[in-house]
């Protein structure tokens, strides 16, 4: 008897074009619920609640299941949307009936509205340099779902199941091989939930840098995870060389390489 091979997920670039192609569905849900709760789409949250379940559904897509993505994802954006109807409206689900997946999951939109304020006021977030067209809107979507994957792999360490240890321990692993600084900023931001402008303000920098180094790490990320050859890792940019140095004596191993060697 020959062993059933186990389906495979998809590539962060092919989950990243998934989002993009389906956007505009997955809000056309958001606006459906909006309807009918009597809600506005955006000032109530629901628009957020939709992506987040997107970014979550295209990282998790197996298309060797034989399902189709919409029939896949279908289901869990009308619950995240109508989980945020509920919440607009004042409503509470007990949290010993929302399974942990779903926990999981309404934890990551949260904090994704932390990392990128901008989804308050139901915008994606803008980087610096970028065309504000349809490259803009890739360059945001692809720095949310490797958001969402780091923010998942913190969330996910203490009860994870084999499937998903896998994917937390490659992403530790290579967060591990950055400069001192850069995993201090990623710690920092999704580990201790400051906001960037408060990191600048500790390594006394202007918040610019911190904010460009931010995407830049996002993007260094978005190609690392599952390349089988390793990418070179990005430099200090030059505003934050100083704080660069003083941190390295004041941490001489990384967060992440400390956080793997505790197992």
């Amino acid at each position: 008897m020959h062993e059933q091979e186990e389906p495979t997920k998809i590539s962060v670039d092919e989950a990243n074009d998934l989002v993009i192609a389906h956007k505009g569905w997955a809000e056309s849900i958001a606006k459906s619920v909006a309807r009918a709760w009597n809600l506005d789409w955006q000032l109530d949250g629901l628009d957020g609640a939709a992506l987040e379940a997107l970014l979550f559904c295209a990282r998790r897509f197996q298309p060797d299941r034989g399902v189709p993505f919409k029939g896949y994802a279908r289901k869990r954006i009308h619950e995240a949307a109508t989980e945020a109807a509920r919440r607009s409206k004042g409503w509470r689900r007990g949290a010993g009936t929302a399974s942990r997946t779903e926990r999981l999951a309404r934890e990551v939109s949260a904090e994704l509205f932390n990392v990128f304020p901008e989804l308050r006021a139901g915008q994606l977030p803008s980087f610096d340099g970028d065309d504000g067209g349809s490259q803009g809107t890739r360059i945001a979507l692809q720095q949310m779902l490797i958001g969402a994957s780091i923010i998942a792999t913190r969330q996910g360490l203490a009860d994870a199941l084999p499937d998903d240890m896998l994917d937390f321990k490659r992403m530790l692993q290579t967060v591990a091989t950055l400069e001192i600084i850069h995993q201090l900023l990623i710690w920092k931001v999704y580990w201790e939930g400051n906001s960037l402008r408060t990191v600048a303000t500790a390594w006394e920098t202007d918040e610019l840098n911190v904010i460009r180094e931010h995407k830049v790490l996002l993007e260094y990320l978005q190609k690392a995870i599952g390349k089988a050859k390793s990418l070179k890792i990005p430099r200090v940019r030059p505003g934050l060389k100083q704080a660069s140095i003083k941190l390295k004596k004041e941490h001489p191993t990384g967060m992440f390489r400390k956080l793997l060697e505790e197992g």
